[in-house]
C-alpha cells in the first residue's frame, strides 16, 4: 500500500481528476460537491497491478493552505495537478515549495484541460514547467496531458503512476505505530472513529492504544480500509479506527494514535531549519510563527542559535517553543508559515528535545546534555559531560578520548579551544579527528548499507555517494578522507560499490540493448521515453545499467539517447556557422527537422553539462565535449 497526495492551484482540477481516475468523488461534504471546490482533505484509492494506491486530495484555495499540509507531509509521492488553460499560478508555487520542504522527491505532473488548449500552447506549458520543476526535489518528473471530461491519457496517467510504485520501498512493519488524526466523527451502532495514513507498524483489533498528546486510552474495536473491514491495518495505508472508550468531543485535528509508553511529544524542539529564498522576511529571535508536522497546526516561538535571525535562502540551528504539544521523530520534517501574512517561511529537520538555553550558546550545554549522535542513530543516550569529566580528572588522556566518543567528529581546532591532550588511539583526518568507536560506527554502516544495496540491485553500480554523506552528517572533506581508509569500497561514478565490483550484462541483455540502441538511432533526433523501453521488454533497472555503462545517455524527463547521437548533436553546434554566434532553441528545431519537446531535452542536457549556456532565450556554445 503507498500513498499518493495531490498538490496544485484551486480549480486546476484536481478532484475532477481523482474521480475520472478511480470512479470516487473525494469531496465529502455536501458544501464542497456544491460549490466544486475542496474545502477539506478528502480521499479515495485506486487498484493498479503494481497494488492499491490510497489519494489523499488537498484543497488548493490559498487560505486553506493548512488543510493541504495536514494531508502531504505523510504521502509517498504527489500528483502536481495543473491546468493546461492556466499554467504554472501561485499556490502551484506555493505547493510546490511545500513539497519541496518536505522532502517528497518522487511525483508525476498532471497536466489538466488538455483538451482546451492547442497543442503548440501545450507544449509551451510542458517546456515553462519542466523548467520551473528543474530546481526543485520534482525536477525530472513525468509530465502528463490529460483531460478527465474527454478521458484523454487516463490510461497513460494510471500506467505512471503504476510505474512510480515500482520504484518505492515497501516499508516493513515495525513495532511502534503511528496515526496522525486528520478526521474525527462517530457512527451510529459503532461509535468514534478517527482517520489517519498509519506509518512505523500495525494496528490490530483489541489493542490498547493511547491518543496523545492528550493522554487518552482506548482501545481498538475496528478497522476499516478503504470501506473493508480488515483485522490488522498495515503501514503506508489509510485507516479507519473505531476506538471504545472515547467521544467525538475528546478528539481532534492533530493529535495522534499510538502505543502506550511510546511516541513521545514535546514543546521544546531544536531543529535545524532552512528559510525559503523567497519568504517573506528573515526568522528572527522572539518570532512567532506557525509550526506544521503530521496533521497538526501549532504557533511557535522562535530563537535562533548562534545569531539573530536567518535571512532568506539560509540555514541554521533553531530553538522552538510550541503552544501545543508536538510528536516528533528524529529528523522528522516539518514546515513554518509566517503567523500574520500566511505564506511560507521554510521548514525544518527535528533534532532533539530542547534544553533552555541563555543567550546565543549553539552547544546547549545542560546537566543533561544530549549526545551529539550520528544521523542515523535514535537520540536517547544521555551524557552529564560534568560527571564524566570528574572521573577522568585523574587521566586527561582517557578524558579527551571518552569526550570525542560523546560526538561524530570534532575539528582540531575545537580541541584546542577545549585544551584537550590528544589521547594516541584517536585517529587523525587532516583537520578532523575522529574516536576509534565513531570511525568504527561509520565504516560499518557504509558497508552494511552498500553490501544491502548490491544485493537489492545488481544492475546498479551502488548507492549514491553524497546520499551516504548526507547519512552519515560528515563534511564532504571528512568523508573523503574515512573513504581512503575502507578499502573495501570504491567510487564509480560518483557511487560506493564494492572494491573490485564490475556491472557485466549477459548475452541476452546485451541483444535486448542492441536492439533499443537500433531503435533510437532509426530516429536519432528523437529520444525514446522510458515508459516506451519498458513497453519493449526491458527492465527499468537494464535500462540504468546500460546508462552506466555508456551505452545510453540519459536525458530530461526520463528519456534517453546514444552517446553516438549526442556526439552528433555536438558536432552541429560546434562545427556549423548559424550556431556560433548565439542561436535560439527553433534555429536547431529546424536544424534537426524535429519537435521542440524533444530539442528541449538535447539543451537541458546540454545545459546541464556546460555545453551550452542559456541566457534567456538565447544559448551560447560552453566547452565542447571531450567525445565529440
Amino acid at each position: 500500500m503507498f500513498i499518493m497526495g495531490t498538490a496544485g492551484h484551486i480549480d486546476h482540477g484536481k478532484t475532477t481528476l481523482i474521480t475520472a481516475l478511480t470512479g470516487i468523488n473525494p469531496d465529502r461534504l455536501q458544501e464542497e460537491q456544491v460549490r466544486g471546490m475542496t474545502l477539506d482533505l478528502g480521499f479515495a484509492w485506486l487498484s493498479l497491478p503494481r497494488g492499491t494506491v490510497g489519494i489523499v486530495d488537498v484543497p488548493g484555495h490559498h487560505r486553506l493552505v493548512k488543510n493541504m499540509l495536514a494531508g502531504v507531509g505523510l504521502v509517498d509521492f504527489v500528483l502536481l495537478v495543473i491546468a493546461a488553460d492556466d499554467g504554472w499560478m501561485p499556490q502551484t508555487q506555493e505547493h510546490m515549495e511545500i513539497i519541496d520542504l518536505y522532502g517528497i522527491k518522487r511525483g508525476i505532473v498532471a497536466l489538466t484541460k488538455a483538451d482546451l488548449v492547442d497543442p503548440e500552447w501545450l507544449e509551451l506549458v510542458q517546456a515553462d514547467i519542466s523548467e520551473r520543476l528543474s530546481a526543485t526535489s520534482l525536477a525530472g518528473a513525468p509530465i502528463v496531458p490529460v483531460s478527465a471530461v474527454t478521458g484523454l491519457n487516463l490510461d497513460v496517467l494510471q500506467a505512471a503512476i503504476d510505474d512510480m510504485l515500482g520504484t518505492l520501498a515497501r516499508e516493513e512493519p515495525g513495532d511502534d505505530p503511528l496515526l496522525w488524526v486528520d478526521r474525527v466523527f462517530t457512527i451510529k451502532g459503532a461509535g468514534t472513529v478517527v482517520t489517519g495514513t498509519l506509518v512505523g507498524g500495525c494496528l490490530q483489533i483489541g489493542m490498547d492504544v493511547v491518543v496523545q498528546p492528550a493522554g487518552l486510552k482506548a482501545r481498538i474495536r475496528g478497522l476499516q480500509n478503504h470501506t473493508k473491514t480488515v483485522e490488522q491495518g498495515m503501514p503506508h495505508s489509510r485507516l479507519a479506527v473505531n476506538l471504545t472508550g472515547l467521544e467525538k468531543a475528546d478528539l481532534a485535528r492533530g493529535m495522534y494514535l499510538s502505543l502506550p509508553g511510546r511516541r513521545r511529544h514535546y514543546t521544546l524542539i531544536n531543529a535545524s531549519v532552512q528559510v525559503l529564498a523567497g519568504a517573506p522576511a528573515p526568522l528572527s529571535t522572539g518570532q512567532t510563527v506557525k509550526l506544521y508536522v503530521g496533521t497538526l497546526e501549532t504557533l511557535a516561538k522562535v530563537k535562533i542559535l548562534g545569531s539573530d535571525e536567518l535571512a532568506p535562502g539560509t540555514e541554521g540551528l533553531v530553538q522552538l517553543q510550541l503552544e501545543l504539544p508536538a510528536h516528533f521523530s528524529f529528523q522528522d520534517r516539518f514546515i513554518l508559515r509566517h503567523s500574520e501574512l500566511q505564506e511560507n517561511l521554510g521548514g525544518g529537520t527535528f533534532i532533539e528535545e530542547g534544553i533552555p538555553v541563555r543567550g546565543k550558546n549553539l552547544r546547549l550545554v545542560g546537566p543533561e546534555r544530549l549526545r551529539h549522535l550520528f544521523p542515523f542513530e535514535k537520540p536517547e543516550a544521555r551524557l552529564d559531560l560534568e560527571s564524566l569529566k570528574a572521573k577522568c580528572e585523574a587521566d586527561p588522556l582517557s578524558y579527551s578520548l571518552l569526550k570525542a566518543e560523546d560526538r561524530t567528529y570534532w575539528t582540531l581546532q575545537q580541541f584546542r579551544q577545549e585544551g584537550l591532550q590528544r589521547h594516541p588511539k584517536l585517529k587523525d583526518f587532516g583537520e578532523f579527528v575522529l574516536a576509534p568507536k565513531q570511525f568504527d560506527k561509520v565504516r560499518a554502516f557504509l558497508l552494511d548499507t552498500v553490501a544491502a544495496f548490491h544485493a537489492a540491485n545488481p544492475l546498479s553500480p551502488g548507492p549514491s555517494k553524497e546520499t551516504l554523506r548526507t547519512a552519515t552528517g560528515l563534511p564532504a572533506r571528512l568523508f573523503d578522507q574515512v573513504l581512503r581508509e575502507i578499502p573495501e569500497l570504491q567510487e564509480v561514478r560518483g557511487c560506493l560499490c564494492a572494491q573490485g565490483r564490475e556491472l557485466a550484462l549477459s548475452p541476452a541483455e546485451e541483444q535486448k540493448i542492441n536492439e533499443l540502441r537500433q531503435l533510437m538511432e532509426s530516429n536519432p533526433y528523437e529520444p525514446v521515453a522510458l515508459t516506451v523501453l519498458v513497453e519493449k521488454g526491458c527492465s527499468r533497472e537494464l535500462i540504468y545499467a546500460a546508462a552506466h555503462l555508456g551505452l545510453f545517455v540519459a536525458l530530461p524527463d526520463e528519456h534517453f539517447t546514444t552517446p553516438e547521437i549526442i556526439k552528433q548533436v555536438a558536432a552541429i553546434l560546434f562545427e556549423e556557422e548559424e550556431f556560433r554566434d548565439g542561436f535560439q532553441l527553433a534555429a536547431l528545431r529546424d536544424r534537426l527537422g524535429t519537435s521542440r519537446k524533444f530539442v528541449l531535452l538535447f539543451l537541458e542536457y546540454f545545459d546541464a553539462q556546460g555545453v551550452t549556456i542559456r541566457k534567456g532565450d538565447v544559448r551560447t556554445l560552453g566547452r565542447r565535449p571531450l567525445s565529440s
